[in-house]
């Protein structure tokens, strides 16, 4: 496929672009094409100005097919390397799909010309690169921004202090332990002797206190801690919008700021329009003042300075300059002219309907009516000057603009701490402000909304609930840290401090709070480091002034030096990365953003290289996105920073063209009226000519002009500018058919119009955008269809007999849900079938639609607004007209039918003896009680009887109560998943429930069982407590997500669609309001936005305050939830390729005859329904269209000259046999829209369709089919299968485990416990000195890690070349006493907090006695034993296969019926891969011989200790025969494991032998003591023993692998610790 003009200029390599993609648009095409060119061009912006980063060694041979000539050296390769190019997406399955492109794209690279058939290029130049790059591709950071953060922070989580995490937290257990860091949260005591109690939960010590009384102000001002308990949930899933809101709101000291608060919520505020309604009421005010003044009747004997008259006066006389002032302005002119009572409601009478200013008890008027006026002529003229102005200051203030300013005046007139100018001393504020001390209750009589919070309130509410949040963060990473787990909030946090956009968590126990500070204000422009170089000035100014400094003032230079090591790291990191490209970057939340954009800032450039570029952004960033498809706030995405990196990207590109002189040397990578291509832009380009002939050759061109127009499309205006800055915008459609793209391009002109912005200049709106179709689809028509069932009719009641199917349409009250459901699946049995529609016209005449070609379930996807009960109806009325269909996520896992069942067992397993859980298995399909059965169960029960063992007396067959008798086997072994595993197969469960989808939750069910297992451990009553409280909690918190069938419809949210097509989509319940309302934010009473957050106090039962800083954060709120149900619509729409079927009805939707379709005109504000969005832009698109006669357009629209304005009323006739014909859609291609009404719809003209089966006679049937199938004869057993193929892989460690201990060995692989292959410890161990500032296991790795590294490689001898790899005999320089590499390693495994001194100390001893020994004396090429090094290898991994000889073992499984054999297994192939610490390759006389050796630092910790036993005994003995008796323990304890080793190097050598190479004899294996530095080698008798044993041991381990049931009783224990 060619590209068009736009995906030209998306891959411009030389400067930054930001691809706004269109739905459809082909941005997946354009970014692989993009990603290609950045591996192939060795000429881009990257390579220009940017170093090349340290890269990969030439991948070793054996690797790759391709010979060493056909590849290219990673160091030698002009383009940039996959590991250099960072791809991220928004989910995981996208970053699959974007890998399997690359790699199919990769694959068909191929060297010669450019071509039109293959990926043929003259810039591959080498016939291995394609291989080559696919083998780096594996590597490259390609995933989701998590994974990526993930990749970037694990090799320094000990730098970071996070060394101990052992792994990602399952969904399931992060719920459980936020709960229980919330549950410990709120169960702390409250007083002041609680503290301790606080800081030992997590809290830190400096605002514990704090914590603990806005604890108690919170549970006070939210009616108790239930409420408040809410509220910190909502506050915890919204973390991220929680700290981006504090920012700018918290001063120095992080509290909450009540005049930041202030200037944060009029920021929102327009200035301009302010200004209008300021400069139009003072107007208005000025002419009413002189017609009062202009009366004396009226003004009489004078006006009073405490009245309204005297405030309109007054405020006539002012001038305001400022923002704020002017705002105050108008808020007093409301309060003036408004009344009292109704002046902070949504619609406040303003005057009276004489013109009149109010008068009230509060506040009097301060003149007389003009009714006091005694000349009739004036009079008149007076009252008719007042009406006038007064309707023009009512109709100001009601305007678009004027109700959004009224919002901000209310806001502002109780914020504001004056009252209004010229009211009553004792009136005050329209509403009493409430106190900080709030009482316990309210008078009688008086309602809560006569109170509000005052600006110092809302503050110290925030306040409070940011305090809350931090402790509970403490807590929460306490937790973390018991349990050694993190997730991906921690990722985040530690990839933050990686890459000091903030002061990293490990130095805020050391760093000066003024240093904390400054590395703690990052600033607006993240990806620069003023806030470090900040850091860095005020660490000299407390080295010059060290009494400043406190109790740092000693550690200031090791200070400075840790922070230069961070910044020197993250300018090696930065200098990794040369190109970022992201994907769905309107998905990304702010601090996503910060951190991703903390990478483009100044990376390290070496001495020799050029000097770093001028520009904000060193690496060449690119992202794409669509502001129309940003649908994803619940998980804190927000659009707004597309748009402002957008700008910021296009500022930055103006700023290079004119700053980097690189960009314009011969060859320029830049001009000011055209874009490069760089497929086209190397000379070697030899162009075939039938890629000449595709569109005159414009596609092989080297420049692109801004200005090119597209298939004879001039580009819009603005689109040239916006392209020279580095904006391209993607519009040509490749997805949906011409008619129906052109129609849906009418609806987005009034969906994204801005006439339905409540904040005029938010960012978080979409502009439309029109998309044209590519030319495969430009003459396609698509269709449309509406679903839009009566909601009239359903008068009678259902039938009794329960074998008459029950019709939606003609039994019961009208249900919306029901019926849709209904109309849905008929209509998609109609379109698999290809069964012709027809619909009903005013006059009765039914018109039958032409047929269509029959549709595959898997081409259908039914898209929803919300998880409603529509999504389980439609399934079951797919189910009952026979379409395959499954839902992608069908909401609570523990709320499925099937698992509801198996939680019962796993409860009842738990506790056996509980009757609760009894009854509850009892009563599912597992067993299937009645209500009498019941009875006699539970009633005839002893006390503390096992139920598991009673039920089984109470099973309907004897394969039942097998089934039984195996539950309680099982769980009595705490073999819970294999017992529900077995029930799944076994029992009738899913026969009850066949559908496929219900297999899926049962297995998913039981991988969240293995799942608490292992983060819970395996206590049955632990794990079963957990499902409880993740029943009990939230109901999405554990979700049935399930994979389609291959061809079925797909039913899921309009979420779950971002990114999928198909060829017919269904969008369901568009006139449902689940998605457009606030329902759960009411309820938690807690409102985030990405601009600010509010909480709603509620301090008394009986009603709620008035909260100004709620009214705002939810009118925002509201219009950033219009603005995505908006985009979410476009989402849902723009999934189809060839039709479209709306489905819903609005209110009151009926029929009439000879009228037709008739429904109720409503547009829901604040936010409309997504059906009401639709149906309006039909009208819009109408009128503009001057269509006579719309069917969508009242009489009045029609005669409108203006742009009608939006309609709450009125009734809309629609005759659907007009419509179908000629829908107004403004499409030529695309004229008519079918309206289905009723089920008739879908009957065919000679009669309803076959009878369908009731849910009694399913049951029936299935009950028949099972009786049959059981009368089936099982007498005959198939014989088992010969196997031959078994492999078993086992840990070597673990040979050693089960040499020890076989029945220990049982309990670690077959019985589930934790336990650990015992360490040596020599019998001196008892008495050993070990300091407590050491980690013996950590200790270990540290000696390995530098032994691995730094031990010296003398080479061969001088003239011997023997046969081994060049790794094995490169010299490499002696290193284990170095300090450098030693401070690597302890930065690498050692935490923050480790005692570095005393590690120093005892590796430095061990590692100087391995230098000293024989090895040390061989490494230095000296002769010992008569052997020289010829070379050697540390680290070596080796893979070992053995045959096993099992003499026949039968594999088999549990049946009700009795055991079935599966398998008969006469050998076995046993697999092993381990890592050996050093091979030892020497040369003797003329011999050749390699050894396994393996380093032990048993007893380590012990070096600096007094005591002589032990290993240590042994220090200065010479010779390789053991030497005392802790030696030959420390030998036969680890002889398992060396004689593996030993094996492995033995099998490799008799390969080589066997195919007539070079081989080396095996000798016996050795181990390097640590602490004496000697070599121990196995002696002759011993090492015999092992062979020997080794042989029986590899069979056992093998054996209890195998074997169906291998009970412990066959396994003896020999180690007397295990019984």
């Amino acid at each position: 496929m060619i590209p068009n003009t736009a995906q030209r200029l998306a891959l411009n390599l030389d400067a930054h672009i930001v691809i706004d993609a269109g739905a459809g648009t082909g941005k997946t095409k354009t970014i692989v094409d993009r990603v290609i060119e950045h591996y192939l061009s060795g000429d881009q912006r990257a390579t220009r100005i940017l170093p090349i980063p340290e890269r990969p060694l030439p991948i070793s041979g054996g690797t790759l097919l391709s010979p060493s000539s056909e590849t290219v050296d990673p160091k030698d390769h002009p383009g940039l390397l996959p590991g250099e190019v960072v791809l991220l997406t928004f989910t995981n399955k996208a970053a699959d799909e974007m890998r399997h492109r690359l790699r199919e794209e990769i694959s068909k690279l191929k060297t010669g010309s450019s071509s039109s058939s293959g990926r043929t290029d003259p810039r591959v130049t080498h016939s291995g690169l394609s291989e080559q790059l696919l083998t780096l591709l594996e590597d490259a950071p390609i995933g989701t921004i998590d994974s990526f953060f993930n990749q970037l922070v694990t090799p320094f989580r000990g730098l970071l202090g996070d060394a101990l995490s052992r792994e990602n937290i399952s969904d399931a257990s992060r719920i459980l332990l936020v709960e229980d860091a919330m549950d410990i949260l709120w169960r702390l005591p409250s007083s002041i002797s609680g503290i301790g109690d606080a800081v030992d939960a997590g809290i830190p010590s400096e605002i514990a206190l704090d914590v603990l009384e806005a604890r108690e102000r919170i549970a006070r001002r939210y009616s108790g801690r239930k409420t408040a308990a809410r509220l910190l949930s909502g506050l915890v899933k919204k973390s991220v919008f929680i700290e981006e809101g504090l920012s700018a709101i918290t001063d120095e000291n992080g509290s909450v700021s009540p005049s930041l608060l202030r200037n944060r919520i009029i920021s929102s505020a327009d200035r301009l329009q302010i200004e209008t309604m300021y400069s139009r009421l003072k107007e208005i005010s000025l002419r009413y003042c002189d017609t009062i003044l202009g009366s004396p009747e009226m003004v009489g004997a004078g006006i009073p300075d405490d009245s309204r008259m005297a405030c309109i006066i007054s405020l006539c006389d002012q001038s305001p300059t400022t923002h704020w002032d002017k705002l105050t302005w108008l808020a007093h002119h409301l309060d003036c002219t408004a009344t009292t009572a109704s002046v902070q409601r949504e619609s406040p009478t303003i005057f009276d309907r004489f013109g009149n200013l109010p008068d009230d008890s509060s506040w009097s008027r301060g003149v007389n009516s003009w009714s006091s006026i005694k000349d009739k002529h004036f009079k008149e003229s007076t009252k008719n000057n007042l009406i006038k102005e007064s309707r023009l200051v009512r109709n100001t203030w009601e305007s678009k603009e004027g109700l959004l300013i009224q919002h901000f005046a209310q806001i502002a007139m109780l914020i504001d701490s004056n009252p209004t100018i010229n009211s009553p001393e004792s009136r005050g504020k329209p509403l009493n402000a409430l106190n900080e001390v709030l009482p316990d209750r309210l008078p009688t009589g008086v309602s809560p909304n006569k109170f509000y919070f005052t600006l110092d309130s809302e503050a110290r509410n925030l306040d409070d609930l940011r305090l809350l949040h931090l402790g509970f963060k403490g807590v929460l990473k306490s937790l973390k840290e018991r349990e050694e787990v993190h997730d991906f909030d921690d990722i985040q946090r530690l990839v933050g401090d990686l890459l000091l956009s903030n002061c990293p968590d490990v130095c805020r126990k050391f760093y000066p709070k003024s240093v904390i500070r400054e590395l703690d204000s990052i600033g607006e422009e993240p990806w620069r480091d003023d806030h470090i170089d900040r850091a860095f000035d005020q660490i000299s100014i407390l080295e010059e002034n060290p009494s400043m400094a406190g109790e740092s003032a000693s550690n200031l230079d090791v200070i400075r030096l840790d922070l230069e090591r961070r910044i020197e790291l993250l300018r090696n990191i930065r200098r990794r990365y040369r190109a970022f490209i992201i994907d769905e970057a309107q998905d990304n939340s702010p601090l996503q953003w910060r951190l991703l954009s903390r990478l483009w800032g100044s990376r390290k450039f070496m001495q020799d290289e050029a000097e770093p570029p001028d520009t904000p952004w060193q690496p060449t960033v690119c992202y794409v996105g669509d502001v129309k498809q940003s649908i994803y706030a619940f998980r804190q995405a927000e659009v707004v920073g597309f748009l402002e990196y957008a700008r910021k990207l296009m500022s930055i590109n103006q700023h290079e063209f004119s700053s980097i002189p690189q960009l314009h040397t011969n060859p320029p990578l830049r001009k000011l009226d055209s874009s490069r291509d760089p497929r086209n832009a190397h000379v070697s380009g030899i162009n075939e000519a039938t890629k000449l002939a595709e569109r005159a050759g414009m596609d092989t061109t080297p420049w692109v002009p801004f200005d090119l127009p597209d298939d004879g499309l001039t580009p819009p205006d603005g689109e040239v500018a916006r392209r020279r800055n580095g904006l391209i915008r993607l519009n040509v459609n490749y997805r949906t058919d011409g008619g129906l793209l052109d129609v849906m391009n009418h609806w987005w002109d009034d969906i994204f119009s801005h006439r339905h912005r409540d904040f005029p200049d938010g960012d978080f709106y979409a502009e439309p955008q029109p998309l044209r179709p590519c030319k495969d689809k430009s003459d396609s028509h698509g269709s449309i269809e509406w679903i839009c069932p009566i909601l009239t009719g359903g008068d009678s009641d259902p039938p009794e007999d329960l074998t008459i199917p029950v019709d939606s349409f003609g039994f019961g009250k009208p249900d919306s849900i029901e019926r849709q459901a209904m109309m849905i699946a008929m209509r998609v049995r109609n379109l698999v079938q290809g069964a012709p529609v027809r619909v009903l016209s005013s006059n009765g005449h039914w018109m039958e639609m032409p047929s269509e070609e029959p549709v595959n379930p898997s081409e259908i996807m039914i898209l929803l607004p919300s998880r409603s009960k529509l999504r389980d109806s439609i399934l079951r009325e797919l189910t009952i007209v026979g379409v395959p269909a499954q839902a992608d996520r069908e909401g609570s896992l523990l709320e499925r039918p099937t698992v509801h069942a198996l939680h019962g067992l796993m409860q009842l397993m738990a506790r056996p003896k509980s009757t609760h859980h009894a009854a509850w298995l009892a009563r599912s399909p597992l067993l299937g009680l009645d209500d009498q059965q019941l009875q006699s169960f539970i009633s005839g029960r002893t006390k503390g009887e096992n139920m598991l063992i009673r039920m089984q007396k109470f099973s309907s067959n004897n394969r039942q109560k097998e089934m039984i008798s195996r539950w309680h086997h099982l769980s009595s072994r705490g073999s819970f998943v294999e017992a529900l595993e077995e029930t799944l197969d076994r029992s009738d469960l899913l026969v009850a429930h066949p559908d496929h989808s219900n297999r899926q939750d049962a297995e998913k069910f039981i991988e969240l069982i293995r799942t608490l297992a292992r983060d819970l451990g395996g206590d049955s009553k632990v794990i079963a407590d957990s499902l409880r409280r993740l029943k009990e909690g939230d109901k999405n918190s554990t979700e049935a997500v399930n994979t389609p069938e291959a061809d079925a419809v797909r039913i899921m949210t309009i979420h779950g669609s971002k990114g999928l097509e198909s060829k017919v989509v269904i969008l369901a319940d568009i006139f449902s309001g689940r998605q457009t309302n606030i329902r759960i934010e009411s309820t938690e009473r807690l409102i985030v936005t990405p601009d600010l957050f509010a909480g709603h106090p509620k301090p008394w039962p009986s009603g709620d305050p008035v909260s100004p800083l709620w009214n705002h954060v939810k009118k925002i709120h509201l219009a950033r939830r219009n603005a995505e149900a908006r985009r979410l619509l476009y989402v849902a729409a723009t999934r189809a390729e060839s039709k479209l079927i709306v489905c819903g009805s609005p209110k009151q939707t009926r029929w009439e005859d000879g009228e037709g379709l008739l429904f109720n005109w409503s547009y829901g504000k604040p936010v409309p329904q997504l059906g009401e969005m639709w149906l309006e832009s039909l009208r819009q698109g109408s009128w503009g269209r001057s269509e006579d006669g719309s069917h969508w357009m009242s009489d009045e629209d029609s005669r409108s000259i203006d742009k009608p304005l939006i309609t709450k009323s009125g009734i809309r006739k629609i005759d659907p046999g007009k419509v179908s014909v000629s829908g107004m859609l403004g499409s030529k291609l695309l004229s008519g829209m079918p309206i289905f009404h009723h089920p008739r719809c879908f009957e065919s003209v000679d009669g309803p369709s076959d009878s369908i089966l009731t849910p009694l006679q399913k049951i029936e049937r299935t009950n028949q089919a099972a009786k049959e199938i059981s009368q089936i004869s099982k007498d005959t057993k198939p014989s088992p299968r010969h196997d031959r193929m078994n492999r078993v892989r086992v840990a070597p460690h673990n040979l050693t485990l089960l040499d020890q201990c076989p029945r220990k060995y049982w309990m670690e692989t077959r019985g589930g416990s934790n336990g650990k292959s015992s360490e040596y410890f020599s019998e001196s161990r008892a008495v050993e000195h070990t300091p407590t500032e050491v980690d013996p296991a950590l200790l270990g790795k540290v000696i390995h890690r530098i032994f691995e590294i730094g031990l010296m490689n003398p080479g061969p001898p001088d003239g011997v070349f023997p046969d081994l790899p060049l790794s094995w005999t490169t010299k490499a320089p002696d290193l284990l006493l170095d300090r450098v590499l030693m401070n690597q390693v302890f930065d690498e495994i050692l935490p923050p907090e480790a005692n570095r001194e005393e590690y120093s100390k005892i590796a430095r001893s061990i590692l100087s006695r391995i230098r000293q020994g024989p090895l040390g004396q061989m490494c230095k090429g000296a002769q010992v034993g008569g052997h020289v090094i010829e070379g050697l290898r540390t680290e070596m991994p080796f893979h070992l296969s053995r045959s096993i000889d099992l003499g026949g073992i039968i594999r088999g499984r549990w049946a009700p019926e009795g055991s079935e054999a599966l398998s008969l297994i006469d050998k076995a192939s046993l697999e092993m891969d381990g890592v050996i610490d050093l091979v030892l390759c020497t040369k003797s006389g003329n011999s050749h011989y390699i050894r396994p050796i393996d380093l032990k630092t048993e007893e380590s910790i012990s070096i600096q200790s007094k005591n002589s036993e032990g290993l240590i005994s042994s220090m200065g003995e010479s010779g390789l025969r053991p030497s005392s008796d802790f030696e030959k323990e420390i030998l036969e304890h680890h002889g398992m494991q060396l004689t593996l080793y030993y094996l492995a190097l033995k099998s490799m050598e008799d390969e080589r032998k066997r195919r007539g190479l070079p081989y080396r004899e095996v000798l016996r294996p050795a181990i390097l003591i640590g602490v004496t530095g000697r070599i121990v080698e196995y002696p002759d008798g011993m090492f015999s023993s092992c062979l020997e044993r080794i042989e029986t041991t590899m069979r056992i381990a093998t054996e209890i692998s195998l074997l169906t049931e291998a009970p412990i009783s066959k396994y003896k224990c020999i180690c007397l610790t295990c019984t």
